[in-house]
C-alpha cells in the first residue's frame, strides 16, 4: 500500500522484445515496354508492428515469472496525490508481504505522521499527533479513506509491485492484440463482462487498465524507470489514475530491497493503553433530526 493520508493532513525479469516491421515492397512489372506500376500501399505501421498472441504471451509470461519470484519488498517512496482539490506529496517507508500484508509509515516535517498496517482482513492506523488508533476491515473503502487507493490490499499490492491485476489464469491468452502509440496492448475478456488490458514497450509492462468489479473502481496505471535488482526488473515509478473517483497517485521508489525477511508482526499495530481508539466498522452516531 502506498501513500498514507489521514483525514487531517493529506494523503514488474523482463526481456527486450524486438518487434519486426514488415515492409511491403511493390514489384516492378514490365509489360512489353518499360511500364512501371505504382507501388502498393504499405500496411499501416500499427498493423505491421503488432505481434501475434504467442509473442504477446511471452511478455505476460515474464510478469508471471516475476510474481513467482517476488514475495516481499521494502522501499522508501515519495507519493504525490491529486484529487478533490488537493495536491499533496508525502515521504514514506513501505513494507509489503504478499499476498495482502503491508505497512506504511508516512512522514511529515515533524516526524511520523501516520502508520498504517494491513494484515489478512484487518487494517489499523495510528496517528501519533492525535494519539488516535483506528481499526477496521481491510477494504477498498478504508484504503481509499486513508491511502487514497480505492482498492482492497491484495489488489493494491499488485498495483504497487507492477503485477497482473487479477488471477494469472485470467491472462492465459489475450482475446486481441493491437498497438496504441508505443504500446503493444493485449485485451482480456474476463468473467462478468470485465475487460482488462496490458500494455508493453521494449518487453516491459508499462500499462495496466483494469475493468471495474463490484466494490472497486476501474483504474489505469503506467510504470516507468525499470531497474535491475538482483536479476529482477522492478519499476521505480508509477502513475495511477482511478477513473471512477477522479483521483491520481504518483509513486517514486528509492532504496528498493527485494525479498527481505519480514515478520508477520510488522503488519500488526497494537494501540497503547492511553490511545483514543476508533472502530471504523461501527457507524458514527449522529444526533439531531435534521
Amino acid at each position: 500500500m502506498t501513500a498514507i493520508l489521514s483525514p487531517d493532513w493529506r494523503g514488474p525479469a523482463g526481456w527486450l522484445l524486438a518487434a519486426v516491421l514488415a515492409m511491403a515492397l511493390s514489384g516492378v512489372l514490365l509489360a512489353g515496354c518499360s511500364v512501371v506500376n505504382p507501388p502498393a500501399n504499405p500496411p499501416p505501421p500499427s498493423e505491421a508492428a503488432t505481434p501475434g498472441v504467442t509473442e504477446f504471451q511471452a511478455l505476460t509470461g515474464a510478469v508471471v515469472e516475476r510474481a513467482r519470484r517476488l514475495d516481499t519488498m521494502q522501499a522508501d517512496a515519495v507519493m504525490g496525490y491529486e484529487g478533490g482539490g488537493h495536491h499533496l506529496k508525502i515521504r514514506e517507508e513501505i513494507a509489503i508481504k504478499r499476498p495482502a500484508s503491508m505497512r506504511v509509515e508516512a512522514f511529515t516535517p515533524f516526524g511520523v505522521g501516520a502508520v498504517v498496517a494491513a494484515s489478512g482482513g484487518h487494517l489499523a492506523i495510528y496517528e501519533p499527533s492525535q494519539n488516535t488508533f483506528y481499526r477496521g476491515a481491510s477494504t477498498a473503502d478504508t484504503l481509499s479513506r486513508f491511502a487514497r487507493i480505492p482498492l482492497p490490499p491484495r489488489e493494491a499490492i499488485k498495483l504497487l509491485l507492477g503485477l497482473l491485476p487479477d488471477d494469472e489464469a485470467d491472462f492465459s491468452s489475450p482475446n486481441s492484440v493491437r498497438t496504441e502509440g508505443n504500446l503493444v496492448i493485449g485485451t482480456y475478456q474476463l468473467s462478468g463482462g470485465i475487460v482488462d488490458e496490458l500494455g508493453f514497450t521494449d518487453g516491459q509492462l508499462r500499462m495496466v487498465r483494469a475493468g471495474g468489479k463490484a466494490g472497486r473502481p476501474a483504474y489505469e496505471v503506467h510504470y516507468d524507470d525499470y531497474r535491475n535488482i538482483g536479476g529482477m526488473q522492478f519499476a521505480h515509478s508509477l502513475a495511477a489514475n482511478f477513473l471512477n473517483t477522479g483521483t491520481q497517485l504518483n509513486v517514486k521508489y528509492s532504496g528498493v530491497i527485494i525479498n527481505p525477511t519480514l515478520d508477520d508482526s510488522q503488519f500488526v499495530l497494537v494501540p497503547q493503553n492511553n490511545a483514543r481508539q476508533i472502530d471504523l466498522d461501527v457507524p458514527a452516531l449522529t444526533g439531531g433530526n435534521g
